[in-house]
């Protein structure tokens, strides 16, 4: 039987993120680069690579992030929002944290983790401060 491995992209306003576990959830690949606004083409890369990475093997795929529905819908890829997917990770994998900060490209948000309670998601209504598109005049693909 061959192996399957599970593959989670966060493709944002700024970025695409890349993690590649297998079937223990241990780490096989990750990456975390500018996509320039060329989504498609840096997340065609990022699948190339993973792919020179794994091997022939059977893959689940994931997807999030603010160009991550788009992406999913175009290509039948199951999406889950990115806050509901911090939030199982943190439940799954680090129970003992308290306090998550994600800072984005279009928002910011901290999430509240308390036992026994749903998270408590506060998130700005502006951008986050800074961390919006890059100067795409001196930027280099």
């Amino acid at each position: 039987m061959r192996s399957i491995i599970h593959i989670g992209i966060d493709a944002g306003s700024t970025t695409i993120k890349g993690v590649v576990t297998d079937e223990k959830n241990k780490l096989l690949y990750k990456d975390y680069r500018r996509h320039f606004a060329d989504i498609t083409g840096n997340l065609q890369k990022m699948l190339c690579e993973i792919m020179e990475k794994t091997g022939d093997c059977m893959a689940e795929l994931c997807i999030t992030g603010s160009a991550g529905m788009g992406i999913a819908e175009r290509y039948g890829i199951p999406f889950v929002q990115e806050v509901v997917a911090s939030c199982e990770v943190i439940r799954q994998c680090h129970p003992e944290i308290k306090t998550l900060v994600d800072i984005g490209g279009e928002d910011s948000k901290m999430i509240f983790f308390r036992e026994g309670k749903s998270p408590d998601i506060r998130m700005n209504g502006s951008c986050a401060g800074g961390t919006g598109s890059p100067d795409f005049d001196n930027a280099t693909p």
